[in-house]
């Protein structure tokens, strides 16, 4: 306990850019996911104008 005691600001630190990377790596891949590039699939990312029906437009 006392290792624990003498190291908690560390730890604190750790963790906290831990959950920091964890927070950006699941962005990117939520962002990833849920709005598609305008790279080679078509897909403008604009759905309302869309029409066509793509994966990524929830009609």
């Amino acid at each position: 306990m006392k290792w624990f005691a003498d190291n908690a600001v560390t730890l604190i630190t750790v963790a906290a850019v831990l959950a920091l990377v964890a927070l950006a790596i699941w962005s990117l891949i939520r962002s990833k996911k849920h709005r598609p590039t305008s790279g080679g699939s078509g897909c403008s990312g604009n759905c309302a104008s869309c029409g066509a029906g793509c994966p990524y437009c929830k009609k």
